[in-house]
């Protein structure tokens, strides 16, 4: 018994060597791979940045998503590090797929197609690099960069116009609760001695795109909890409603007492508020999520 203790205790002491997948010909190879994704997708990339300010598409957000999930990527370098390398073949399929894809956007002209191309490449060259498991710990990052791309025209048309409707609608609504004479066309509704029109720019879709962006970093950073995250994301929607309604709502009170407050900086800053009333919903429908579970494991304990 004793000798094969001393024989156990003779063997090598094994330990755990975590990978470190920022070696320099691997570092290399990542740079070399970037540089020839931007040189390839130049003309598309130039585009969709040109599309984070144009005043039809309201992506403005669009200037701040890639630097947020750089920084996602970066909070989880320890983890990442510890990642093993395994390249994956799966990665040369979908950077071919990816360079058809930007090739076939760039002849018939169809942005959307193109700009989702680019992130098939990104994703296929992650594979072809590290492997799955590298892939599947920058999901969340990768899945933020598509609030970058404006939606296909058909549907993002279709979009808003169905918003322009519905906040019409929940402003007409909301003033005659609150005991407004109101009469409601289409997407213009008629005040006494003034008439509101909600156009594009006030349908909802910028402060939707905005909250949507906002939750999702919010989920990253505070939340924990795959179904918690998918709530506060599926319940941004009906917030950013909501919240623009308000505002059209505030709008159509203002235009009783003060005409000068429907337009101009003041009309502007009632859309600023919305958002940030809808920020702050979201904010309070996770805290309230969290007393729920907190009251449920405290009654079942």
């Amino acid at each position: 018994m004793a000798s094969q203790l001393e024989h156990s205790s003779a063997l090598p002491a094994t330990s755990y060597a975590p990978p470190d997948v920022w070696t320099p010909a691997l570092l290399a190879r990542a740079v070399i791979i970037t540089v020839l994704l931007l040189v390839a997708f130049w003309p598309i990339l130039t585009g969709m940045y040109a599309s984070w300010f144009d005043d039809h598409t309201y992506m403005e957000h669009g200037l701040l998503v890639i630097p947020a999930a750089a920084y996602m990527a970066w909070t989880k370098r320890e983890k990442l590090a510890r990642v093993p390398t395994q390249p994956s073949i799966w990665g040369l399929v979908l950077l071919v797929w990816g360079a058809a894809q930007g090739t076939l956007a760039v002849v018939a002209y169809w942005p959307w197609v193109g700009r989702t191309a680019f992130l098939i490449s990104l994703v296929g060259a992650i594979l072809a690099l590290y492997g799955w498991r590298m892939v599947r710990e920058l999901v969340y990052p990768l899945c933020t960069l598509l609030l970058m791309i404006a939606p296909p025209g058909f549907i993002y048309d279709r979009l808003t116009l169905s918003l322009q409707l519905l906040a019409s609608r929940l402003g007409e609504t909301f003033l005659e609760v609150l005991g407004y004479s109101v009469m409601r066309e289409g997407n213009i509704l008629e005040l006494v001695g003034t008439k509101l029109s909600v156009e594009e720019a006030c349908s909802g879709i910028r402060s939707l795109f905005s909250i949507l962006f906002m939750c999702t970093l919010y989920n990253f950073f505070f939340v924990r909890g795959n179904l918690t995250k998918a709530v506060i994301l599926l319940m941004a929607v009906p917030i950013a409603i909501l919240g623009n309604a308000g505002r059209i709502l505030a709008t159509g009170i203002a235009s009783q007492y003060n005409r000068d407050l429907i337009q101009g900086v003041s009309h502007e800053t009632f859309g600023y508020i919305s958002v940030l009333v809808a920020g702050i919903g979201c904010v309070a429908l996770h805290m309230f999520i969290l007393w729920i579970q907190k009251t449920w494991k405290v009654r079942h304990a």
